[in-house]
């Protein structure tokens, strides 16, 4: 079995890992550790009792030392900025762990771009270009395999790549795409914040961030090339689930061109499913699947794609790249229905 630790376990992330995780068939989690929580976690994650009888564990500094020793892999599922000043001593201290970051730390390869988009100077830049890119469909599934550092992709960006990429991969993004990405409050963490709790989303609808939003330049870099898109994301009324509509400038390309780009790339890969009408969010919901639709037609390709921001957005992909990671079967513990309502 696989020993894996989480640190942070008290927000959405850590909670869907370990929801993930007591269900994987090569996986032991034997942490989940906590700055204020004590007791079963049972108590602070009321669903998952009778799965786990882990309690947590307090973090220190040493303590996350000792998880990265006694560990094959750990997880980092914390706010920004904390995992780039964390994140390093632990590489240094277990020569054998390997480690995926759900924050944005380690995305961005240029340390310049740290300051403007997350707000802090980066404090270990070195370290930014031996972090992959985690985001198997893209390619990146090689490099994952065989990566000690692991960042996994935002939840808009994850969406908004997947939405273009196979159009960028073969030379049809031939413009400035539109991209309207639009997510559920739980998106914005576990703490409740102005702005963002029950009251002020419930029966809400607003943007935020347009073209100004911290996914973006990681979309931009996976994209490669010259790709320019324009992203907006939104703030809905539901708890999970990302939809993105994405307004993509094809040129001369012909319909059956770019309808060839998707099957072309995603035909094969075990969890997107492409369908002939616009996917329904709930249907994603709880899983690690990509439902995309992509209607072709005078020059523009409309491209129409739902995520569970925790599953493929978050701690399904991290999942997954962790099946990559130790050569199992990329769909191990990942492979389940949505629940439909």
């Amino acid at each position: 079995m696989i020993r894996a630790a989480i640190l942070g376990g008290t927000g959405y992330g850590g909670m869907e890992l370990l929801r993930l995780l007591v269900g994987h068939p090569g996986v032991e989690v034997t942490a989940l550790t906590s700055r204020t929580e004590e007791g079963p976690v049972a108590d602070r994650h009321p669903h998952l009792a009778g799965y786990s009888s882990l309690r947590f564990t307090k973090e220190t500094e040493d303590v996350r030392l000792r998880l990265a020793r006694e560990n094959d892999v750990v997880f980092f599922a914390k706010p920004h900025g904390v995992s780039a000043a964390e994140l390093p001593p632990l590489l240094e201290a277990a020569a054998d762990a390997r480690i995926i970051d759900l924050s944005g730390d380690f995305r961005l390869p240029d340390p310049s771009q740290y300051p403007a988009w997350y707000g802090f100077e980066h404090p270990h830049p070195g370290l930014l270009g031996q972090a992959e890119y985690g985001l198997a469909e893209c390619g990146h599934r090689d490099a994952i395999r065989g990566a000690r550092l692991v960042a996994n992709p935002g939840c808009h960006a994850a969406a908004t790549i997947l939405a273009l990429w196979p159009l960028a991969r073969l030379g049809l993004l031939r413009g400035r795409a539109s991209v309207v990405s639009v997510t559920g409050s739980s998106g914005s963490g576990a703490r409740a914040k102005a702005g963002t709790h029950h009251p002020e989303r419930f029966t809400n609808f607003k943007a935020y961030r347009p073209l100004h939003h911290q996914h973006l330049p990681e979309v931009l870099h996976a994209l490669g090339g010259e790709a320019r898109v324009d992203f907006v994301p939104h703030s809905a009324p539901f708890a999970r689930g990302i939809h993105v509509t994405a307004f993509v400038p094809v040129g001369d390309a012909g319909d059956d061109e770019v309808r060839a780009a998707f099957a072309d790339v995603y035909d094969d890969e075990p969890f997107v499913r492409m369908h002939a009408k616009s996917p329904d969010l709930r249907a994603c919901v709880g899983t690690n699947h990509v439902d995309v639709c992509v209607t072709p037609g005078d020059g523009t390709a409309v491209v129409t794609l739902a995520i569970d921001n925790l599953g493929k957005g978050m701690a399904g992909t991290a999942v997954q790249n962790l099946n990559l990671m130790f050569g199992l079967d990329e769909t191990a513990g990942l492979d389940r229905p949505g629940a439909g309502l």
